[in-house]
C-alpha cells in the first residue's frame, strides 16, 4: 500500500502571511547559499560586496521593523517573493537552543519523562534544535555539556522560522507545530533548567566555557560541582 506523501511546505509569502497573522513579527531574510564561486555573488541579494555576511535582512532590523500586520508581510514577500523568514527572539517567544551532539528524540523524550513543559521546536540544521517559549520567561544563559551546549538566546537574536533554508541549503523545519490554538508557550527558566538535566549531556566538557550560571548556589546542573568553585570565587570578587 501506498505511503501518503507529505505536504508539500507552503510558499514563503503564505508562510509569513501565517506567522504575521497569528502575532509574529517576521522580517525577510537574505542568506548565502553554498558552494559559491568567489567570482560569483555569494548573498542571495547578489552583491559581491555584501556587507552583512553570513545573514542580514533586506530592510532595517530591529523589534519595531518586524511585520506584524498581514499587508506588511504580504507586501515585502511579494518584492522579494524567495527571501527567507526571519523573526527576533523575545518578541513573541524565547528560544532555548540545544546545539551539538544530542538528537531530538533524546532531548525531547527526556523533556517528556520529566513532564516538563515543551511547546513548539524548531529543527535548525544538522545538531541545532529551536525550543520555543513565553517571551521574557528567563535571561541569556548557557551550560555546556558533555555533547551539546544549551543556550537561552539573548533578546533581539534572529531566528528562522520555516519554510526558510540555511546556507548550506538544509531546510528549517518543525519537529512540534507552532499551534496558536494549543494554549501558551512553556515557562523559559524552567525549560532550561530541564534541559541541563538530560542525563547524557550532564557533564562539564570544560568548566571555563560555563559563563552563564543560571543560579550559582544550584548545583543541579552541574552534578559534580565541578565549575562551583570558580563561579563563588567570581562571585565573590565582585562589588559588595
Amino acid at each position: 500500500m501506498a505511503q501518503p506523501q507529505a505536504a508539500p511546505p507552503p510558499a514563503p509569502l503564505d508562510a509569513a502571511a501565517g506567522y504575521a497573522r497569528a502575532g509574529i513579527p517576521v522580517l525577510p531574510l537574505h542568506l548565502p547559499r553554498q558552494p559559491h564561486d568567489p567570482q560569483q555573488p555569494c548573498a542571495t541579494c547578489r552583491r559581491l560586496d555584501c556587507p552583512a555576511l553570513p545573514s542580514h535582512p533586506t530592510g532595517p532590523l530591529d523589534q519595531a521593523a518586524g511585520a506584524r500586520h498581514l499587508a506588511h508581510a504580504a507586501r515585502w514577500w511579494t518584492a522579494t517573493p524567495h527571501a527567507d523568514i526571519a523573526t527576533i527572539s523575545g518578541a513573541a517567544f524565547d528560544v532555548v537552543e540545544v546545539h551539538g551532539h544530542l538528537d531530538a528524540d533524546t532531548v525531547l523524550g527526556w523533556l517528556a519523562g520529566q513532564l516538563a513543559g515543551c511547546g513548539p521546536v524548531l529543527a535548525a540544521g544538522p545538531g541545532r534544535l529551536q525550543l520555543l517559549a513565553a517571551p521574557g520567561s528567563y535571561q541569556h544563559d548557557r551550560y555546556d555539556g558533555a555533547l551539546a551546549a544549551v543556550i537561552y538566546l539573548p533578546a533581539g537574536a534572529l531566528v528562522l522560522l520555516p519554510p526558510s533554508r540555511l546556507g548550506d541549503g538544509q531546510p528549517v523545519t518543525w519537529l512540534r507545530p507552532l499551534d496558536p490554538l494549543a494554549g501558551g508557550l512553556p515557562d523559559g527558566a524552567a525549560l532550561f533548567r530541564a534541559l541541563l538535566g538530560v542525563p547524557a549531556n550532564r557533564r562539564l566538557a570544560d568548566p571555563a566555557v560555563y559563563q552563564f550560571p543560571s543560579d550559582p548556589d544550584d548545583s543541579g546542573g552541574d552534578p559534580d560541582g565541578a565549575g562551583r568553585p570558580a563561579l563563588a570565587a567570581e562571585a565573590s570578587s565582585g562589588p559588595s
